[in-house]
């Protein structure tokens, strides 16, 4: 938000708007689906996997250690929040809280190593190379739960060990055999599993349907520009969540449709796009698409994978426009907004936790979203200071110090709680997206409204 030198946000100004679905047009019931999941997770590892049946406590007794954005140590089972700088603020050791002391042990007097500040420095590739897996960030509400299956699972480890860490701990590998296994796509097309069928069977326990006034906004919002879907979701899960919390009209809000897009490559890479064949269960292949052919924009057609050149160049031919500007709205901070914001779309960042943690707060303490005994908070953490040894600035932007809040900071216009926060707004509304002198009111880079710890 800072970096980009623009003060104002118009709508308005953008040829061609774009969504991410899960978590930004189509919201969860956090609470439940985290508790799903983990329960889901637990009895995987029990019975394919051999682990001790107390994982299955319920999650909520422990719902102060979710955090998005965690990074787990994979080796040391140890759980870390980092800096914008690689630099750990705070730790745990499984669900036990570390102290300075050995946290300083592992990690040096400056609390950070080389992966730690790769991890900083190119998150991109920290998710998609080898890194990935010696430090492992727990990014997005899906497997927010699984980090809380970890740290448990560090806990028995431990306890069988004679309450003394293990010199080296291999469980991950496991763990992960799970989530793979959870969101697979054969248990979403045989409606099988510890995810889908649940999920289907009650939606009403896991899904928040979407309001009259966003979906009027939607409508409107195309008739003046081109509209764009694109989710990382497999299209037969895309059409069932959409169909309900959109409506079973849900295509007709969208110029182009994309799923299983596998962002951020999706925004970098060339892979060629494939229609969507509805028949596919049936051994009938999807159709491939050539990547210099135009994409035809109608509702009626699903695209699978593809790239964002071929999708910009056909949205380009589609609002006759020879360079369009674009806005991208996404939750993932490095698949949708870093990745986004570095392929020239201009983003705005969804963020849950803001509705928490706004000033004055516009939402409840929300189970998984706030963690402030544990974590702190989202956007900011004081053990920044402690660490440098230097006094925090006034300026907000500079106090939003975590690795994640970094990230909006630099790559997003705006930071938003809910789509329907912005939806309130007219499109040709000005948000001033940058601070006017000493006057904090005037700051309105974040609705629904600046976080009470950058005030």
């Amino acid at each position: 938000m800072a970096t980009v030198g623009r003060s104002i946000f118009r709508l308005r100004h953008y040829d061609c708007v774009g969504f991410d679905m899960d978590h930004t047009l189509c919201r969860y019931k956090l609470g439940a689906v985290f508790e799903m999941e983990y329960q889901a997770l637990a009895k995987y590892l029990i019975e394919q996997k051999g682990y001790d049946v107390r994982l299955r406590r319920p999650l909520a007794e422990d719902v102060d250690f979710l955090h998005k954005g965690l990074v787990m140590d994979v080796e040391l089972g140890n759980f870390v929040k980092l800096s914008a700088k690689g630099q750990v603020l705070r730790a745990s050791h499984g669900t036990k809280p570390m102290t300075t002391a050995e946290i300083t042990s592992h990690y040096g007097p400056l609390r950070s190593n080389e992966f730690l500040r790769q991890m900083a420095d190119d998150p991109i590739e920290a998710i998609e190379g080898p890194l990935h897996r010696k430090y492992r960030p727990f990014k997005d509400y899906f497997d927010l739960p699984a980090a809380l299956m970890c740290a448990r699972i560090v806990d028995l480890l431990d306890y069988t060990n004679g309450n003394k860490p293990l010199e080296k701990y291999t469980f991950w590998r496991d763990v992960l055999c799970g989530l793979v296994e959870m969101f697979s796509r054969d248990n979403l097309k045989l409606n099988t599993g510890g995810f889908y069928p649940k999920i289907k069977r009650h939606p009403e326990l896991y899904l928040q349907p979407c309001g009259e006034r966003l979906k009027k906004w939607l409508t409107e919002l195309k008739k003046e520009k081109v509209t764009f879907l694109i989710s990382g979701s497999d299209p037969e899960y895309v059409q069932w969540v959409a169909s309900y919390c959109l409506g079973t009209d849900w295509r007709n809000y969208f110029d182009y449709i994309v799923c299983a897009s596998k962002k951020p490559g999706f925004f970098s890479g060339q892979r060629a796009f494939q229609r969507w064949n509805y028949t596919n269960s049936s051994g009938v292949e999807d159709e491939e698409i050539p990547l210099d052919e135009v994409l035809p924009a109608t509702s009626k057609t699903i695209y699978l994978r593809g790239n964002w050149t071929q999708l910009k160049s056909s949205m380009s031919w589609c609002c006759g426009v020879d360079h369009p500007k674009f806005l991208y709205f996404g939750d993932h901070l490095i698949q949708d907004v870093l990745a986004a914001d570095i392929s020239r779309l201009d983003v705005v960042a969804m963020v849950e936790e803001l509705a928490a943690e706004s000033q004055p707060p516009k939402a409840p303490l929300i189970d998984g979203l706030t963690s402030y005994k544990r974590w702190g908070s989202f956007f900011y953490d004081g053990g920044f200071t402690e660490i440098n040894n230097r006094q925090t600035t006034a300026d907000p932007f500079e106090k939003m110090n975590t690795l994640w809040s970094n990230l909006v900071r630099k790559h997003a216009r705006l930071c938003v709680a809910y789509i329907e926060t912005i939806s309130d707004y007219p499109s040709n509304h000005e948000f001033v997206t940058v601070q006017n002198g000493q006057n904090s009111d005037k700051f309105l880079g974040f609705l629904p409204g600046l976080p009470t710890c950058l005030v």
